[in-house]
């Protein structure tokens, strides 16, 4: 992997949720309102979202094509990138305010980019009565891929299984899901999530590693602790996506998501996981792309971030430092 594909090194300030928001806020005064759009300074409000009442923003990568960045609302539900122009981000880079006019925005999902997702599923003995639900779910996010995208199956219990390599091919993968496998063993849940990491970072463009489990890590063997497979994320550029089921370890699981350029979603059953892998597909593909003229990869740069987001029920901001490594 050349350097530049590495974000080893993220500070994310007003982050992360476990269906709940953490860290974003709702200004206290409101320097956009004001006329009868409700929509100045250039930013276009979005008069029919009422729901929202916080947003958080993680910049999961950070390459030559420029700054990757999502933003969900306290719900987890990805804000459309329609609603977010170059008005709608305070930018410094290395201390230099960067004009909101030259800003400019696009999609992996609108410029033709694949993206490229990990599915690492936990397969251990405390998942037998979950399975289906669960490959329902998996199924569910591989029929929200666009065309170019690309995906692979990982399952784990005590063994780490590469179930199907990345590829576009939907049925490849579908099949992958579905392919019998028993749910026993224990959780070794940091090797398996460290084998989605690695084969993604052979991937371009866009990428994740969406691990979910429903317990906590006790059996792995080559990546043995929490600080390990956040560091491996981090070196490789690779954000990694938390699910966690029931009583998973949620403090470790958003952990791991937060510092990786992740977000962490808990689903209390199984029946909730499929609504869950859909969210995370929008989110890709309402990720975007913030770059400028100039732009370019400098290690041991600072990039800070501020977005705001205007719906009909307030003004939401939300801000991301990035350190290049």
């Amino acid at each position: 992997m050349k350097k530049y594909a590495g974000l080893s090194a993220v500070i994310i300030t007003g982050l992360i949720l476990a269906m709940s928001l953490s860290g974003c806020f709702k200004s206290p005064t409101d320097p956009y309102s004001g006329g009868s759009s409700g929509s100045t300074a250039g930013i276009t409000a979005n008069n029919t979202d009422t729901t929202t009442t916080g947003i958080s923003a993680t910049a999961s990568q950070v390459t030559t094509s420029g700054v990757y960045l999502s933003v969900v609302n306290q719900t987890g539900n990805p804000i459309q990138s329609s609603y977010f122009k170059g008005a709608n981000y305070q930018v410094t880079y290395n201390g230099s305010a960067i004009p909101s006019g030259s800003i400019r925005l696009s999609t992996a999902s609108g410029s033709g980019q694949a993206i490229s997702s990990s599915l690492v599923l936990d397969y251990s003995g405390s998942m037998s009565s979950d399975i289906a639900n669960l490959e329902t779910a998996a199924g569910t996010f591989v029929n929200n891929m666009q065309a170019a995208d690309r995906g692979e199956i990982i399952k784990f219990g005590t063994t780490v299984v590469r179930e199907q390599i990345y590829t576009a091919d939907k049925t490849a993968l579908h099949t992958a899901i579905t392919r019998a496998t028993s749910a026993s063993g224990v959780t070794s849940l940091y090797d398996a999530t460290y084998m989605g990491i690695t084969d993604t970072a052979r991937e371009t463009g866009q990428r994740a590693v969406i691990a979910f489990t429903d317990g906590y890590e006790n059996n792995s063997t080559i990546i043995t602790s929490q600080t390990a497979l956040i560091n491996a994320a981090k070196a490789n550029g690779v954000p990694i996506f938390t699910v966690g089921l029931g009583s998973a370890d949620s403090t470790g699981l958003q952990a791991i998501a937060s510092q990786t350029g992740g977000f962490y979603y808990s689903a209390p059953t199984s029946a909730q996981l499929a609504a869950i892998y859909s969210q995370i597909a929008q989110v890709f593909n309402n990720t975007v792309i913030l770059s400028w003229p100039g732009f370019t990869y400098q290690s041991g740069a600072t990039i800070t971030i501020t977005i705001t987001y205007i719906c009909a029920s307030g003004t939401y901001t939300s801000s991301v430092n990035v350190i290049l490594p």
